[in-house]
């Protein structure tokens, strides 16, 4: 072994080698292209701790030796200033064999790249709070004006207790730090190197959000979004070639698409990715429904005051003994609390399909869906076993009556005027439908829930044969829409066109009620919302046809575009209001046209969504989104023009 290598190896002893005369050296816990990571006891505070040791290259010169040295340093001081739990503590720097080395925090755990290898790809809600606490460690980080530069599931470790740690600031970017180390290299893993560092360009905490997004990306595929075999092939497609779709992301994917864009400027920021990760985690924290007690559960009940002095029943009277008749009169009164209140649950409430702002379940987290409104319960009613007379005077038992008329009454008139009654599906979740325009657009317009047999379920009829004939008008476009000089959305004279162009053929759905013509390339994609309608492209991009349904629509579509559009505005990335407007259409009772732009999987995307309700048992939603420079074009115009033209409502 050479002089120079014996410099480079640490001497140890058999009980290892001991630093500055306090920190003895254990085993290996890691090597990187910086140095080694040991594990060591501090004898003086008899603690185990990290300790990080810079290796050099073997041919190195004074001048690149003294430039490695003083990012040692930075690193232990850029780490030492960033004050958050998901970054490591340094304890202390030590200088020994003419280098550094960082005595810091041990985390006991392992790396997300080894969890991922070794345990499977992460679940949507684990990944997003494993995503939550890099983005708190980088938003300390950059307020302090430090990148970090080489975000990637290596540089992640999880505690044993859960924690999530981001570690090796070995190449972070103090303000003023060049963006390549030295001459002709550009350091971090080239996977996860964002498009403008790619490109020599001078990063910004941009720049770390992208990484972010490939690490997500992985922690759900177990891949990264680009690895093409070699540094050179990964970085040209990093900077020209669109990500491919993730499979499992789920109710991720729209933060994903958000973060890996590949312009900076249009790149989901800290706080557009915050609201979107705590959306995807909230999503799966429904509350449970509380469960009602049986129907012959002892209950306790104050009476009035008259009741409280009655004397015992005369011998003779029905109903057996007094604490049978009050026991029965309490379910009495129970049970007439309920009878009303399924009468209301059962009637029909009617609100148009209520847009959904984006949500994150594991199977249906779509963003065209939201959390679901809980439906009010319905409960058995059952005989009661004791006239309520027996025990409450008439003229309290009135009074009684009409408080529960009252609160019936109230609710009923809530629920109608807010449109927030749908129906629960056979698991108990209700569905986002249109209950005041069916398919609330949120984030991406698609779920993770993909069910090609029963979304995509049904009749597929070629252009040529006997489409639905279409009796109604077009699409009316938002305020900012220059189709109105054409009539409602491009067709003549507002008049939907119900004829079904070459190329295009109709598809009837039978588990979400209608039948739609479209272009022939068009396949079921997925399920949006949580179940509430279907999505239909040719691959996963645009344009792409969105039908949602609800069998309680409500009475006012405008209005419930109007609610549901601060919601979508908050989710959507760089959302831009064209307008809301009151259309007619097919003769239906209510119908609202809700326009708008965002930035969807990397591409600026207009959005038409037209709700209305056809009768008291079907409320709709048709979203139509294209390319926002390609909305004019003939491709996008001819698919409005002929959706709204075919559809109709099928039983």
């Amino acid at each position: 072994m050479s002089e120079a290598e014996q410099a480079r190896e640490p001497q140890r002893d058999e009980d290892g080698r001991l630093l500055a005369g306090r920190y003895r050296l254990g085993e290996v816990l890691g090597r990187g292209g910086m140095g080694t990571v040991w594990r060591a006891v501090d004898e003086t505070l008899g603690r185990t701790v990290a300790v990080k040791e810079l290796r050099f290259p073997s041919a190195i010169d004074e001048d690149e030796k003294r430039r490695l040295i003083t990012r040692t340093l930075r690193e232990a001081k850029a780490i030492a200033r960033i004050r958050n739990n998901g970054a490591v503590t340094v304890y202390d720097v030590v200088d020994e064999d003419d280098r550094p080395w960082i005595v810091m925090e041990l985390i006991e755990g392992k790396s997300l790249a080894e969890a991922v290898r070794e345990d499977g790809v992460l679940t949507p809600k684990r990944a997003a709070e494993v995503g939550l606490a890099i983005l708190d460690v980088l938003r300390s980080a950059h307020r302090e004006g430090i990148l970090h530069r080489d975000v990637k599931p290596s540089n992640v470790l999880i505690a044993e207790d859960g924690r999530v740690v981001l570690t090796d600031f070995g190449i972070a970017q103090v303000e003023g730090d060049p963006s390549v180390t030295s001459t002709g290299m550009l350091v971090g893993a080239p996977s996860y190197i964002s498009p403008e560092r790619a490109r020599g360009h001078k990063p910004g905490p941009p720049a770390d959000l992208w990484s972010l997004g490939g690490l997500l990306y992985a922690s759900v595929e177990g891949c990264p979004p680009y690895d093409k075999g070699s540094a050179i092939a990964t970085l040209t497609a990093v900077m020209t070639e669109p990500v491919d779709p993730p499979k499992n992301a789920g109710p991720l994917e729209e933060v994903i698409y958000g973060l890996l864009a590949r312009d900076p400027e249009q790149r989901l920021d800290d706080a557009g990715a915050r609201a979107l990760l705590n959306d995807v985690i909230s999503s799966f924290e429904q509350p449970e429904r509380p469960v009602p007690p049986p129907a012959d559960a002892t209950q306790v009940m104050a009476l009035p005051k008259g009741v409280a002095e009655a004397g015992p029943a005369k011998s003779g009277e029905a109903g057996g003994g007094p604490g049978d008749r009050l026991r029965g009169a309490l379910r009495s009164v129970r049970n007439a609390k309920a009878t009303p209140a399924a009468g209301a649950a059962a009637a029909p409430v009617t609100a148009p399909p209520v847009p959904a702002r984006p949500t994150a379940a594991p199977g249906a987290a779509s963003p065209s869906g939201a959390v679901p409104p809980q439906r009010p319960a319905t409960s058995p009613v059952t005989a009661p076993r004791a006239s309520l007379t027996d025990v409450v005077p008439r003229r309290t038992l009135a009074i009684i009556a009409a408080v529960i008329v009252l609160a019936v009454l109230g609710t009923v008139l809530a629920l109608t005027l807010g449109g927030d009654d749908t129906p629960a599906d056979d698991s108990g979740r209700k569905s986002t439908g249109a209950s005041a325009p069916a398919g609330t657009p949120s984030g991406d317009g698609s779920s993770g829930s993909a069910d090609s047999e029963q979304g995509g379920s049904g009749k597929e009829q070629d252009a040529g044969q006997d489409a639905d004939k279409g009796k109604g008008k077009g699409a009316g476009q938002g305020e900012d829409d220059d189709a109105d000089k054409q009539g409602k959305d491009g067709a003549k004279d507002g008049k939907a066109d119900d004829a079904v162009p070459a190329g295009y053929r109709t598809v009837t759905n039978k588990r979400f009620h209608f039948s739609i013509a479209m272009p022939k390339g068009f396949r079921f994609d997925t399920t949006s919302g949580q179940g509430a309608g279907a999505i239909y492209n040719a691959d996963g991009g645009f344009p792409r046809l969105q039908v949602d349904y609800t069998s309680s629509p409500g009475n006012d579509a405008a209005a419930s575009w109007n609610s549901a559009r601060g919601g979508v505005a908050a989710s959507s990335t760089n959302y831009h209001h064209l307008g809301i407007k009151e259309v007619e259409y097919n003769g239906y009772p209510t119908v609202a046209d809700w326009q708008f732009e965002r930035t969807q999987h990397g591409q600026r995307v207009r959005v038409l969504n037209r709700g209305f309700k056809a009768d008291s048992d079907h409320g709709y939603a048709i979203m139509i989104s294209c390319k926002a420079d390609e909305w004019d074009g003939k491709e996008c115009r001819t698919l409005r023009e002929t959706a709204f033209g075919t559809f109709k409502p099928v039983d």
